[in-house]
């Protein structure tokens, strides 16, 4: 269970280094740990939204080319993350033919600032260049201003500056170009 999971066990291990994470689709018995991680980060809608929309994945059912998948590290699962297509409101962004976006990178809180973001962003980012993806859009609420606007910059993302959500509320818009030769 993600609540068991502790610092010492995400970054130290006995015997040499700490393994590499791994990622996967999500599965039925993930709900409750990726339950766990979106609570820690947004409110109780979205996680609402999100966990329907992985449910309809396992499920088979996907829109938008909407997807997701987890992280995980000791086989416990550490985060979450999403990619899809983009949204029509932010397509004029995008500066090439066939952009993505990042719908979510959510890490359980006490994976922060063990590189894991990083690396689980460096994936997201390669899978979407498999999918035929050369760009990634990514729009982030206002309330993740101390996290996540400085973790895209020092990333490679160029801040666009603010825009309005469909739901009236400013987000912040970042993107990068995916270049085969950076990942």
């Amino acid at each position: 269970m993600i609540n068991q999971l502790s610092s010492e066990n995400i970054n130290n291990r006995e015997l040499g280094e700490p393994e590499m994470p791994s990622f996967d689709l999500p599965k039925n018995e993930d709900l409750k740990d990726i339950e766990n991680i979106l609570n820690q980060w947004t409110d109780g809608e979205e996680v609402e939204k999100y966990l329907k929309r992985i449910k309809d994945q396992i499920n088979g059912r996907t829109e938008y080319g909407m997807n997701f998948w987890t992280m995980k590290e000791a086989n416990k699962i550490i985060g979450v993350g999403g990619l899809a297509d983009p949204l029509p409101s932010i397509l004029k962004y995008a500066s090439t033919k066939n952009p993505g976006e990042l719908k979510i990178l959510y890490l359980y809180e006490q994976a922060r600032g063990k590189s894991f973001g990083k690396k689980f962003l460096l994936w997201l980012e390669e899978k979407a260049f498999s999918q035929g993806r050369n760009e990634l859009l990514v729009r982030s609420a206002e309330q993740y201003r101390d996290t996540a606007f400085e973790f895209y910059k020092k990333n490679g993302y160029e801040d666009l500056g603010q825009i309005i959500n469909e739901a009236g509320k400013p987000m912040q818009l970042f993107k990068k170009i995916l270049d085969k030769t950076e990942n």
